[in-house]
């Protein structure tokens, strides 16, 4: 049997890269790590290193000391995610001459199977010489970049950061529409536009990756059976149904001032734009931002 395709799902954050991560890791034809951001293509920087594998070390512990209180088959699933992520850890810290141990621990669980998969959306990030060496790496190499109603994504985002926070919990919603109104004034809060900047991470994308290997798809569509045929088609693998409804870290639901969603809007319509010109017809819940921001003046 050929060896599996190696896909890359490289974001976009908070797009439903974690409710994808869970479909391919529950499909037959798939074998995907327990770990699903495994951080080995951004992390030839030193100081990003030290800063992931301090992660997942703390993750590690965290998952043993969870065995210590289950028996049986949970016990064993703790152990064994925190052995993949220990065997991840020697990845991450060891010599990098070539990328065959990282191919290696990805592939390990392989056999037999379509398709395996590292799922970290901060790879959009990269350069395009990182990318490029990404696609290299064996011979059939799939990246798929998904994107959500920009208005959606970065206010999920926005939350999230909000959660991490200190604060009263009932003060979450202050907390969000603060770093949202910082972020559309004065530019704060960087990485939160970088991470939703869809236009300049497909166009490293399209450089990078070879013609037929890239997929850029909305995240509301791949929600739908169509959606989900396609995905499967693209990715070489059966089609097997995934629950729409069942949303990943999700996060704590708090309302968005109606004056910030409008401005928001307007400071992400080169998104909207972007995506009309080249996926094609918005979904319906892009429109729906889109004409909100309209009967408000955008």
């Amino acid at each position: 049997m050929s060896a599996p395709v190696l896909l890359y799902c490289v974001g976009a954050t908070k797009a439903g890269t974690s409710w994808f991560y869970r479909v391919l890791h529950d499909h037959p034809d798939c074998a995907l790590p327990p770990v699903k951001e495994a951080h080995y293509w951004d992390t030839f920087d030193e100081a990003d290193r030290r800063h992931y594998a301090s992660v997942f070390y703390r993750e590690a512990a965290r998952l043993l000391d969870r065995a210590e209180g289950e028996t049986g088959e949970r016990r064993a699933l703790f152990e064994h995610r925190a052995a993949d992520l220990r065997a991840l850890l020697r990845v991450i810290e060891g010599e990098r001459h070539d990328d065959s141990a990282y191919l290696r621990w990805l592939t390990a669980r392989g056999e037999g199977k379509l398709l395996v998969a590292d799922m970290t959306p901060a790879y959009s990030l990269q350069p395009v010489e990182i990318l490029r060496r990404m696609a290299a790496l064996v011979p059939v190499t799939r990246f798929v970049y998904l994107v959500r109603d920009p208005l959606s994504r970065l206010w999920s985002h926005v939350r999230m950061i909000a959660q991490r926070r200190p604060g009263p919990a009932e003060e979450l919603g202050l907390r969000a529409n603060a770093i949202l109104r910082r972020i559309l004034e004065g530019g704060r809060e960087p990485h939160v536009v970088m991470r939703g900047d869809y236009p300049a991470a497909h166009a490293r994308l399209s450089e990078a990756v070879p013609a037929g290997g890239l997929r850029v798809e909305y995240c509301e569509r791949l929600f739908t059976e169509e959606g989900q045929r396609d995905m499967a088609h693209f990715l070489g693998i059966g089609y097997h149904p995934a629950a729409s409804s069942r949303r990943v870290h999700e996060g704590t639901q708090v309302a968005m001032r109606d004056d910030l969603a409008v401005r928001a809007v307007r400071f992400l319509k080169g998104h909207y734009d972007w995506a009309a010109r080249t996926l094609g017809p918005l979904p319906q819940a892009w429109q729906d931002n889109l004409a909100l921001a309209s009967r408000n003046g955008a």
